[in-house]
């Protein structure tokens, strides 16, 4: 008799329970409700570039670390889960978070290790070659953008600074920069926005690009060979840099679908028709 007593007395507390959980949980404001993601995750870079946020991987001058900077934000965009996935030699590693643009407002940084830290001691990831960088927005509309990247030194490339598919290079020379100088070649996703507030004007139809070749501080080379392959666009083609306030436009050559052009910046890069 005592246990079945015992057995009705802890289904009224759960009961009970369930109840203040569930009022709870209806309870919940809606601003709140709409700032978390839905679990089904929205498919990436099918929003049109044009309205896509400016987003750079700036790596550390040790290449241990890497900041991400969110610029531009077209959408009325409310919060951003992002996940950065990186090689460490044979080995997939990762960091995440979130940012809510309501408490922290664009353009935003973020500082992600290649490794870890406790207690003030840092342990880091070796022969970090580069990873993945994938976000997905909440705000006006639920997006996904990802992007690949590759991380380089000088003297390992030998002036010679690749993406993650081949597709996009720039050869500095083998001296164009010192020997412990890191790279990131990476897609900024978006395009950024002009000083005045607006959308940047490249003048035509974007074929490739954008792509950042990026450095922890800002680098002076004489003269560059940026490539573009794989192209399938005719008629005139242009190669435009971003200097922080205009686009550049630089001679392009076009032979056998591959474009190419002396630029005398590191810099985000398209390439126009």
């Amino acid at each position: 008799m005592k246990k079945i007593l015992l057995i009705v007395v802890i289904f009224i507390i759960l009961g009970v329970g369930g109840f203040f959980v569930y009022k709870k949980v209806i309870s919940r404001p809606k601003d709140e409700a709409r700032k978390t993601i839905t679990s089904k995750k929205p498919e990436v870079n099918l929003l049109e570039r044009e309205k896509r946020p400016y987003v750079t991987l700036i790596p550390r001058a040790d290449g241990r670390e890497v900041s991400m900077t969110i610029n531009d934000l077209k959408n009325q965009e409310e919060l951003v889960e992002y996940e950065l996935e990186y090689q460490a030699g044979s080995m997939l590693q990762g960091a995440g978070g979130r940012i809510d643009f309501s408490e922290e407002p664009a353009p935003v940084t973020k500082k992600l290790l290649f490794g870890s830290c406790s207690k003030g001691k840092c342990k880091y990831d070796e022969d970090v070659s580069g990873g993945s960088l994938t976000l997905y927005f909440t705000g006006q509309e639920e997006y996904g953008l990802k992007t690949e990247f590759t991380l380089n030194k000088m003297e390992d490339k030998k002036g010679v600074f690749t993406s993650r598919d081949v597709k996009t290079s720039l050869d500095v020379g083998e001296k164009g920069l010192d020997n412990d100088v890191f790279v990131i070649v990476a897609s900024t996703m978006g395009l950024p926005a002009s000083p005045a507030g607006g959308p940047s004007e490249v003048g035509g139809e974007v074929v490739a690009g954008p792509i950042g070749f990026f450095t922890a501080e800002k680098q002076t080379i004489k003269k560059a060979t940026l490539t573009f392959k794989g192209i399938k666009a005719e008629g005139n083609l242009k190669v435009l840099g971003w200097d922080g306030s205009n686009w550049q436009e630089y001679e392009t050559k076009l032979e056998d679908n591959t474009a190419t052009a002396q630029v005398d910046q590191l810099a985000t890069f398209v390439l126009v028709k």
